[in-house]
């Protein structure tokens, strides 16, 4: 596949700030990518306070903890004398919650994991799989997976290891290619990784028998 396609390979992240219209989305990235950081902030302070796992344990949370009183008490005479200093604190504070609460990009296998379980739902719990014309029809109602044709979706069914039964049986319906969901759930259990048998392609040619809607 050509590298300007690559990037088709992989489903967009959900983005895990400014969920809801997207009038307001915009406008409450910022609080809550502060509380995230803060949050961020507040758990790394505990971590080093409880010194957990370290020699000298007792002492050092004791030294540690009269050591934030302290900056707790010089704080708040700071504010009452020189409102302008505790100000910048407050500034410098928000500058680090907001690098703190920076978005980490998920990486390659957690994309894989997200798609394989976003099949499931796709599948239902009352039959065993999924022809794929059926698939790719669902797949590409979303709005995140618009964009990808049917040669783009069984490539990324390929790229997640996913079995294709070139003939797959589901209920009065055979002869269609699809995949079943034992094998999407043994891809998200490691310990039991699916094994193709004879009637599965393995998808190494991606073009031919691209399109197997009814």
């Amino acid at each position: 596949m050509a590298d300007s396609e690559a990037d088709t390979l992989e489903l967009p992240p959900v983005p895990n700030f400014g969920h809801g219209r997207p009038r307001w989305a915009a406008q409450r990235i910022h609080p809550r990518r502060l509380s995230t950081g803060n949050r961020a902030l507040t758990r790394r302070l505990r971590a080093w306070v409880a010194a957990e796992g370290q020699e000298r344990r007792e002492m050092k949370v004791a030294g540690r903890a009269g050591a934030l009183g302290l900056v707790g008490l010089l704080a708040w005479r700071t504010g009452h004398q020189q409102p302008a200093l505790l100000a910048a604190a407050a500034g410098s504070y928000a500058i680090a919650a907001w690098r703190a609460g920076r978005p980490v990009p998920p990486t390659a296998d957690e994309l894989r994991r997200r798609f394989l379980e976003s099949l499931l739902p796709v599948i239902g719990d009352d039959r065993p799989g999924i022809h794929l014309g059926e698939l790719y029809a669902a797949l590409q109602s979303r709005p995140a997976a618009a964009h990808l044709d049917d040669t783009r979706l069984r490539a990324l069914l390929v790229h997640c290891h996913i079995p294709i039964h070139k003939s797959l049986r589901i209920g009065e319906i055979t002869g269609r290619s699809g995949i079943k969901a034992a094998d999407i759930q043994a891809l998200l259990s490691p310990e039991t990784p699916p094994t193709p048998s004879d009637d599965v392609d393995a998808g190494h040619d991606v073009a031919e028998g691209a399109v197997d809607r009814p």
